[in-house]
C-alpha cells in the first residue's frame, strides 16, 4: 500500500509540474480585429516571439528612464519582443509591427499579475493560421476595432507630444543656462578689464609722481645727425631721463632713389677696452623697417639709465642684414 501511494504521490507531482509548465509558456492567435492578452509580473522579463522579424512597436505606457516614469520597458531583437513592468500593478496596451514593410499589425493589452499568473513566453501567430477561436480576443464587430485603433492613436500622439514637450523643456533649460553661464563671464571678464585698466593707470600714477618727485634730467647728444649710403640718421640734441628710464628719439631719412631696408636698432656701451649690448626698448613710428625713396621713419628708443655710467661712451648704431653696421652716432 506504501509503495501505491508513494508512485500515485509521484504522478500527481509531475502532472501539476506539467501543467504549471504549460501555463508559463503558451500560444495565443490574434487576429487584425482581436486584441490578445500578455500576462507580466514585476522582475521576470516575458518574451513574445512572432513569426516575422518584429519591425516596429508601440507601447502605451512606455517606461523613460530621463523622467522614470511608465510602466514597461519593451525591447525587440529580430522575432522577439522582452516586456518587463517596472510597476507591481499596471495596465497598458502594445502594438507590434511584423513583415518587411510592416503589414502586420498585432494588438496586445499589458496586464501586471502575481508571478504565479504570469507568463514567460507568448507565441504568437496570426488567427487565420489556428482551427480555433482565440478565447483571449475581445471584440468581433468593425466599429469595436475602429474605437481601440483609433484609442491606441490617439494614446501613440499624446505619448510623442508629450515627449516632444520634454525635450523641448529641456532644450530651453540648456540654452538658458547657456546664457546665463556666457553673462556671468562677460561680467567677469569686463571685471577684470576694469581692474588692470585700473592698475595701469595707478602705476601710471605712480611714475609720473617719482618723475616729479626725482626731476627731469638730461644730457646732450655728442653727435646730432650722420649721412652714409644717402641715409640720414638724426638724434635729438637731448636724453631725457626720467624715473630710471632714459628717452631718446631719432630720424631716419632715405636720400637714395632706391628702397632702404634695415634690421633693426642697437645700443652699445663701451667702458674703456670693453663693449656691452644695453638693453633697449625701440618705439617706431611704423612697424615695418623699411623706406621707399625720400621715405622718413621716427622713433623713441627707451633704456635703463642705470646701465649706462657717466663715463661710458654710448653709441646708437644702424643695422643690416646680417646684423651688419650702416650708420652709428655717438650719444654721449
Amino acid at each position: 500500500m506504501k509503495v501505491k501511494a508513494a508512485i500515485l504521490s509521484a504522478l500527481l507531482l509531475a502532472a501539476a509540474t506539467g501543467v504549471r509548465a504549460q501555463s508559463l509558456i503558451v500560444t495565443i492567435n490574434v487576429g487584425p480585429n482581436q486584441i490578445g492578452q500578455v500576462k507580466t509580473t514585476q522582475g521576470i522579463t516575458t518574451r513574445m516571439t512572432f513569426p516575422e522579424a518584429v519591425r516596429d512597436i508601440i507601447c502605451g505606457d512606455l517606461y523613460d528612464p530621463t523622467t522614470g516614469k511608465g510602466s514597461f520597458v519593451v525591447q525587440r531583437i529580430d522575432n522577439d519582443v522582452f516586456l518587463k513592468p517596472v510597476v507591481g500593478k499596471g495596465l497598458s496596451n502594445l502594438f507590434v509591427k511584423t513583415g518587411e514593410k510592416g503589414e502586420h499589425t498585432y494588438s496586445f493589452d499589458l496586464l501586471v499579475v502575481s508571478l504565479e499568473q504570469a507568463h514567460r513566453v507568448v507565441n504568437v501567430s496570426p488567427a487565420s493560421a489556428a482551427p480555433q477561436p482565440q478565447p483571449q480576443a475581445t471584440g468581433n464587430s468593425s466599429d469595436d476595432s475602429a474605437k481601440i485603433l483609433s484609442g491606441a492613436q490617439q494614446q501613440a500622439d499624446d505619448t510623442l507630444r508629450n515627449a516632444r514637450q520634454q525635450a523641448d523643456r529641456i532644450l530651453k533649460d540648456a540654452n538658458q543656462q547657456s546664457s546665463e553661464l556666457y553673462a556671468k563671464a562677460l561680467q567677469r571678464a569686463e571685471a577684470l578689464d576694469r581692474q588692470s585698466v585700473s592698475r595701469v593707470q595707478e602705476e601710471i600714477e605712480q611714475r609720473f609722481v617719482r618723475a616729479v618727485i626725482q626731476g627731469v634730467r638730461e644730457i646732450k647728444s655728442a653727435d646730432s645727425h650722420v649721412v652714409t649710403r644717402k641715409i640720414t640718421l638724426t638724434l635729438d640734441p637731448r636724453v631725457l631721463t626720467f624715473d630710471d628710464k632714459s628717452y631718446l628719439r631719432y630720424t631716419i631719412k632715405n636720400d637714395g632713389d632706391r628702397q632702404f631696408s634695415f634690421s633693426g636698432l642697437s645700443l652699445e656701451r663701451r667702458s674703456g677696452r670693453e663693449a656691452s649690448a644695453v638693453s633697449a626698448k625701440v618705439i617706431q613710428g611704423r612697424a615695418e623697417n623699411r623706406l621707399n625713396p625720400g621715405d622718413t621713419v621716427m622713433g623713441v628708443i627707451v633704456f635703463d639709465a642705470k646701465e649706462v655710467a657717466a663715463t661710458d661712451k654710448l653709441t646708437l648704431y644702424v643695422r643690416g642684414a646680417d646684423n651688419t653696421e650702416i650708420a652709428r652716432l655717438n650719444i654721449q
